[in-house]
């Protein structure tokens, strides 16, 4: 059991949650893991784009229950729990660079939350979705709730939290979870196609507006200095070769600066 990384020359990084036996169902090993591998793509300028992704034809099926007489016996370590554990996952919330999640088969509770943090999702059409947590007695915390519902909304949300069902793609789609549904047998290709087109865009850009958009979730004024930055980009190398390949009818090579 393991959380593994792969690099592409292209700036493409796949962060595989590679569990298969338990549908990769994370261990706090696991979560720490996860954490690590995720601040190290953060500051590495390289990455372009990062792929979510699970072993075995499954995404994710959350937390492994078994490790919760262990892990969550009562309300104080099951706090102390979420903390080192959402810790770790606000690590992928917050990544600078463009997420996909790359979702095949089971993608339920703390899986379910994982996708919901990437900036796309696609998925295969025989994927499954849920949080069916109420089915073992167990609550949701404020903090995955609020993600949740920056996601789906509030009635969304309380539908899939209330009933407990496990769901198919074309419900997750139409409740605005997934990004695209495509054919099973076309889930990675799909995915890989999409990062690697974000892959070959200006990587500045790309960071600015999923920043521009976290701050516009937020709901909060903008400080004139973050206005400002809306216009950074026409000072970036980036920027020139963009537009003296546009008047070139080439193809522009970006660099990050």
């Amino acid at each position: 059991m393991s959380i593994d990384l792969a690099r592409e020359p292209d700036g493409v990084a796949t962060v595989l949650m590679n569990r298969p036996a338990k549908r990769n169902a994370f261990t706090l090993d696991m979560y720490r893991d996860f954490g690590r591998i995720m601040g190290e793509l953060d500051a590495d300028d390289a990455v372009r784009c990062v792929v979510l992704r699970g072993a075995g034809g499954a995404f994710c099926a959350g937390s492994d229950i078994g490790g919760f007489a262990d892990d969550r016996d009562g309300p104080a370590q099951a706090a102390e729990y979420a903390a080192f554990t959402l810790a770790m996952t606000d690590r992928l919330k917050h990544l600078r660079h463009p997420t996909l999640a790359c979702i095949e088969g089971v993608c339920v509770g703390g899986g379910l939350e994982l996708a919901a943090m990437c900036d796309i999702r696609i998925a295969g059409r025989g994927s499954r979705y849920g949080i069916p947590v109420n089915r073992i007695g167990l609550t949701v915390d404020h903090q995955e709730l609020a993600d949740l519902i920056a996601v789906i909304g509030a009635t969304h949300a309380l539908e899939i939290l209330l009933e407990g069902h496990v769901f198919g793609a074309e419900e997750a789609m139409a409740k605005g979870l997934l990004s695209r549904v495509v054919d099973d047998e076309q889930v990675v290709d799909q995915a890989y196609a999409a990062a690697r087109r974000i892959a070959a865009a200006a990587p500045l850009v790309n960071r600015w507006h999923k920043r521009f958009v976290g701050q516009l979730r937020a709901g909060q004024a903008l400080t004139d200095a973050e206005r400002r930055e809306a216009y950074a980009c026409f000072g970036t190398e980036d920027y020139r070769r963009g537009r003296e390949a546009f008047a070139r009818k080439q193809v522009p090579e970006f660099t990050g600066r």
